[in-house]
């Protein structure tokens, strides 16, 4: 069986969807250089898939088949989160106010943001307001020094999240969140301001250190971080 060269193939595929990731997560390489290995599984993967079908053609059936099920495997534990984020815009920069952007101010800071452009691209902003249009500030009842509290506290506790900041006198806090498998970073700021009338107005802006996409990474972290922020009103 395994010495078929299309069982071969498609296990070969299988063996890049698990090292790419590992490779990541034990710091042998960026998450980007790892993401490629990972991707490149598809491509074999496809491989192992024709050339299961020559084997079963040429009678030699169940290695065709073992190497059409790994290869079938592999290309698609690459394609389906692909998919799964199918239909977001190719931006990696989400913003809930779009008139006054919260500032990445202390992330300026970081050595591994030296060089990078933090302004907010106007152009992002028309599409933010097309594809996102529940994405919207919180509105609280609570004054900004309580809710500003908690969404320290909130944030402190948040799986792959590091609070790198806290801003007591301006109400902000920045921190950046880490994947879990590609251990890619994505800076955050949380921005607190009085809102008019009495109460708080929470903003919050994500944004990836890398790629141009984000598959809705970000729009969804502020989604789950603003509606558990709601739900924690003591």
């Amino acid at each position: 069986m395994f010495r078929s060269w299309s069982v071969r193939i498609s296990l070969f595929a299988v063996l890049l969807l698990v090292l790419g990731p590992l490779l990541a997560v034990v710091g042998l390489v960026p998450g980007q250089q790892a993401l490629l290995v990972f991707a490149s599984a598809a491509l074999v993967g496809l491989a192992g898939i024709v050339a299961g079908i020559v084997s079963a053609v040429r009678r030699k059936v169940a290695p065709g088949m073992v190497a059409v099920a790994l290869g079938t495997l592999a290309l698609l534990a690459v394609l389906t989160p692909a998919f799964a984020g199918g239909g977001k815009p190719p931006i990696n920069d989400i913003s809930t106010d779009l008139q006054d952007v919260p500032v990445f101010t202390h992330a300026r800071t970081l050595p591994e943001n030296a060089g990078r452009e933090l302004g907010y691209p106007e152009e992002f902003k028309s599409v933010v307001r097309m594809y996102y249009t529940d994405l919207k500030s919180l509105k609280l009842a609570e004054p900004p020094d309580a809710v500003f509290a908690r969404a320290v506290e909130l944030a402190r506790t948040q799986p792959g999240w590091t609070v790198t900041h806290v801003d007591a006198q301006g109400h902000t806090l920045e921190g950046f969140a880490e994947t879990r498998i590609f251990r890619f970073r994505d800076d955050f700021v949380v921005r607190v301001r009085p809102e008019e009338g009495g109460g708080s107005r929470v903003d919050m802006r994500s944004k990836s250190r890398v790629g141009r996409g984000d598959l809705g990474a970000n729009a969804a972290r502020i989604h789950t971080f603003l509606q558990a922020l709601a739900a924690s009103r003591r």
